[in-house]
């Protein structure tokens, strides 16, 4: 029957396919007590007919026509329907066998066959026409779904990758499993530190593990397995890194790596290839296999060429490679070096004009580059290498200041390790500076006889400010008394002069000048002169007195060859004549020595000797006797004595 339209449900959109899925919830809800209503009134119709009525309704026209049940509603996609039509003539009878056309005004809600069979397809209202002859009735059909359970969509089990995100699907769906549209689950995690999940089924792999999700809807609920699985994030180099050996040798330490994953986590059983640049030795494997701890090992062989060698390490899943170096040190059997610079000279103190060269090659000629050098300095220098390494010609290059000491300075390259090859010598020649000072050498009390050469020679050196010999100086000689052999000696090559000076004729103090150009104050030296070998021995003339008396304040004055007086002189004074006393006398500061000599009695003529052993210097005092006395006669007055003969010196003199 055809009556007013009545209200539609909400409406729902077409359903969508769904795979893979669980089901939880109510069972299947079937319209089947609306379609057995209308079976049954539809057999109880056709039993009211005989074959006589349905020849004659054949030929009635259709006068009304009605659908049963007017009005029905599916719960789910997929439920069916059956309506029955009645058509009926004009006195009221039921016309079997007429010819019926089924339509459905939205297909996309419920559709229907030739036999009055509705199918719901999505949600929402339509009609359902059938045209017996010119008749037309319409009934009407709702599809709105009712939640059954929830299905989530995904594998047996959802994996993602830790630190990355997915998306897992939750439906809501009806009793024939089709997913109903605007209804969406709540998620939540077993365990967020392994697993997070938003409202929208967004997925965050937090650290590796395995949890589980729930999706719930009004008391319907549905869990899925959820794994986090290890992602290789990067390379850890554990050691082998930095490590030197001899060239063509294998490194001490293994070649260790970790394959981590983005949360620092070992990651067991990924592939690690070890890959070495050309000329850079071998390893033992190419491909080693993280074990329980994430580590791959390897063991390098360097190559026989001396300087760095790299070797990088990939590993699969990991974006960049890890490069790790080893040196391959230089062996002395395969070194050879040279200096390439010439004239290695310059001041003290001071640095070299050019920077000194040295090159570096094997045995065969062939430049070493990218070989480690290290550079050292003697004698109080400093050198600063350019590089730490060889360059493409295997030259290494260094700026060398010299010392403060002049002459002879060294400076020392190191190639590689010590242990494998000795330090090679640069010598470099230090010149000294401007002239700066004058001194004396063991300065001391300088003495000699007069007109002798002292006997320990004058020195004297010149230097510049550092203290360094100067060769080639004039030092100018002026002597207050006595001579020099040359008046301008000149410095030899430790910058010293020695000058024999032969001293004066007067005891005493004599002095000497020394000065060179350049420096301003002179060095004055002093000697102490003094009497040369006694040579004169003279008596100084005494009283003269009576032959048995002493002969008072007897002197004797002892000088050199040059008159001067000689001192702290032994004189020794013997006779035969009487006694003396002291015999032995030392001079005194003038020269002069004092003794008594008492000559006896003994008439005749009386000497006293004076001498100095060892020396020709000799003198003689002599004491003549006195004359005869006069004979005197009786008849002869008396004449008057004649004076006494005076005593008579001799002088002795060398």
């Amino acid at each position: 029957m055809v009556g007013s339209k009545p209200k539609v449900p909400e409406a729902l959109r077409p359903h969508g396919m769904i795979s893979s899925a669980w089901r939880w919830g109510a069972g299947v809800i079937s319209a089947g007590a609306g379609l057995v209503s209308i079976l049954s009134y539809t057999h109880s119709i056709k039993a009211k007919f005989d074959s006589d009525s349905l020849a004659a309704s054949a030929l009635s026209p259709v006068r009304w026509v009605g659908i049963t049940p007017a009005m029905d509603t599916a719960a789910s996609i997929g439920d069916t329907m059956h309506l029955a039509v009645t058509a009926t003539d004009s006195r009221g009878n039921a016309l079997l066998g007429a010819s019926t056309v089924w339509s459905s005004t939205d297909s996309l809600v419920a559709s229907v066959d030739s036999a009055g069979t509705v199918v719901a397809r999505g949600g929402g209202a339509t009609g359902i026409t059938v045209t017996v002859g010119s008749k037309v009735a319409q009934a009407h059909v709702y599809v709105q779904q009712r939640p059954a359970g929830v299905e989530i969509v995904s594998d047996s089990i959802f994996r993602v990758p830790e630190g990355e995100r997915g998306r897992i699907l939750a439906h809501v769906v009806d009793a024939r499993g089709h997913e109903i549209f605007g209804l969406a689950a709540k998620w939540r995690p077993a365990d967020p530190s392994i697993a997070a999940i938003d409202s929208l089924g967004g997925v965050t792999g937090v650290a590796p593990g395995r949890t589980s999700f729930t999706a719930t809807y009004e008391g319907m609920v549905a869990q899925h397995p959820v794994e986090v699985y290890p992602v290789p994030a990067s390379l850890t180099v554990l050691g082998g890194d930095a490590q030197k050996a001899p060239a063509g040798r294998r490194v001490s330490q293994l070649v260790m790596v970790q394959v981590v994953s983005r949360s620092g986590r070992p990651i067991e059983g990924v592939p690690v290839r070890f890959i070495l640049e050309e000329s850079a030795g071998h390893t033992d494997s190419d491909v080693d296999s993280s074990d329980s701890q994430g580590i791959a090992r390897a063991s390098w062989t360097l190559g026989s060429s001396p300087g760095r060698q790299t070797l990088a390490i990939t590993a699969q899943g990991v974006a960049s490679s890890t490069v790790i170096t080893a040196e391959a040190e230089p062996v002395a059997a395969n070194t050879r070096i040279t200096v390439v610079s010439e004239s290695l000279e310059g001041p003290v103190g001071g640095a070299l004009e050019k920077p000194v060269t040295v090159r570096i090659t094997d045995s065969s000629g062939v430049a070493l580059a990218d070989v480690p050098v290290s550079w050292s300095a003697a004698d109080g220098g400093s050198v600063v290498a350019s590089e730490s390494r060889t360059d493409s010609l295997g030259e290494s290059q260094a700026h060398w200041t010299l010392g403060p000491k002049s002459g002879e300075q060294q400076a020392y390259v190191q190639v590689g390790s010590p242990r494998s090859v000795p330090r090679f010598a640069v010598t470099a020649t230090a010149l000294p500076g401007t002239v700066a000072s004058l001194a004396v050498i063991n300065g001391k009390k300088y003495e000699g006889s007069v007109g002798s050469v002292l006997k320990s020679p004058l020195e004297f050196r010149v230097a510049d400010r550092a203290g360094n010999p100067v060769a080639g100086v004039p030092v100018l000689l002026s002597p207050t008394s006595g001579t020099v052999g040359d008046s301008a000696p000149v410095t030899d090559s430790t910058g010293r002069v020695q000058v024999a000076w032969t001293l004066g004729r007067a005891t005493g103090q004599q002095r000497l000048s020394a000065r060179v150009e350049g420096v301003l104050r002179s060095v004055e030296i002093a000697a102490r002169a003094r009497a040369a070998s006694p040579a004169n021995l003279a008596f100084v003339a005494p009283k003269p007195g009576t032959a048995n008396r002493a002969i008072q304040s007897l002197d004797v004055d002892l000088t050199d060859g040059y008159g001067n007086p000689v001192v702290d002189q032994a004189v020794v004074f013997s006779t035969k004549f009487g006694s003396v006393s002291p015999s032995r006398v030392m001079t005194d500061g003038r020269g002069r020595a004092h003794t008594r000599w008492t000559p006896g009695s003994k008439a005749g003529r009386r000497t006293l000797l004076v001498a100095v052993k060892g020396t020709d210097a000799r003198a003689e005092f002599v004491l003549e006797p006195p004359p005869a006395p006069a004979v005197t006669k009786a008849a002869v007055p008396a004449k008057a004595a004649t004076p006494a003969k005076k005593a008579a010196v001799k002088r002795v003199s060398r």
